[in-house]
């Protein structure tokens, strides 16, 4: 790889990590497309807490797994902006590795087919 594309490559990962960061402290709380369909039928206070009504989330409960990142948060710090800010830089992190990775195996399989051609 030359020195063009590694820095081409690198400065693509700050980019994703900065704009993961900083645009994840600008989401919206409000319910998303699925989340909103839902909520038909239900009323719902300011933080989207079903108050009266019926609707299919009132079947629905906390996550199942739970998790670090669940809520699009990391559970574990208490600090709401800068938790979705590092749930958003995490997220970039591990679809980049997973991505990285799958990339790594086709190539690797590519070449080992290759030189049993040879």
């Amino acid at each position: 790889m030359t020195m063009k594309t590694s820095r081409f490559i690198l400065g693509g990962i700050v980019v994703a990590v900065l704009l993961a960061g900083g645009l994840s402290l600008f989401a919206s709380s409000s319910p998303d497309g699925l989340e909103s369909v839902m909520l038909t039928g239900c009323v719902t206070d300011a933080e989207n807490e079903i108050t009266g009504g019926r609707c299919v989330a009132e079947a629905s409960g906390d996550h199942e797994i739970g998790g670090p990142l669940a809520d699009y948060n990391v559970s574990f710090i208490d600090n709401e902006m800068l938790g979705g800010s590092l749930s958003g830089i995490i997220g970039v992190l591990i679809a980049l590795g997973v991505g990285t990775g799958l990339f790594w195996l086709l190539a690797r399989g590519k070449r080992a087919r290759s030189d049993e051609g040879a």
